[in-house]
């Protein structure tokens, strides 16, 4: 008698899983099966584990909501040209750009050039 109590039919196995009787029936009749019966003959489902067994041997539910990225809040041209204008004043302060020729730069030079901006972003957003 307990080892019934263990033995569920696909209809109970349906609801525990939250799917349709069909669903379960696919699994049992795929191509390797994903589920099993433990009594072929009555036709019941081990109830021990069947989540993990049917969770592993499936695909993620597509009705299930997915987790949305926060959308970026849009920044207006002011917004913008400001912090621009203050990205401008501190790489200024950081960069002597008297002892600097015109350009074409090298590549070192405007690896400084972006380490100075990335500066001044960091202090920016530092700010903010």
């Amino acid at each position: 008698m307990s080892a019934t109590k263990t033995l569920i039919s696909v209809a109970e196995a349906a609801e525990i899983l939250g799917r349709s009787k069909s669903t379960v029936y696919a699994a049992l009749n795929s191509s390797p099966p994903r589920l099993h019966y433990q009594d072929v003959r009555r036709r019941l489902l081990s109830r021990e584990g069947l989540e993990a067994r049917f969770a592993r041997s499936t695909r993620p539910r597509i009705d299930k909501p997915q987790v949305q990225p926060s959308a970026p809040m849009g920044k207006t041209t002011n917004d913008f040209e400001k912090q621009w204008e203050i990205i401008a004043e501190t790489a200024n302060k950081t960069l002597d750009f008297s002892a600097w020729s015109s350009p074409p730069w090298t590549g070192q030079q405007w690896a400084v050039l972006a380490g100075c901006i990335d500066i001044a972003i960091e202090e920016v957003n530092s700010e903010i």
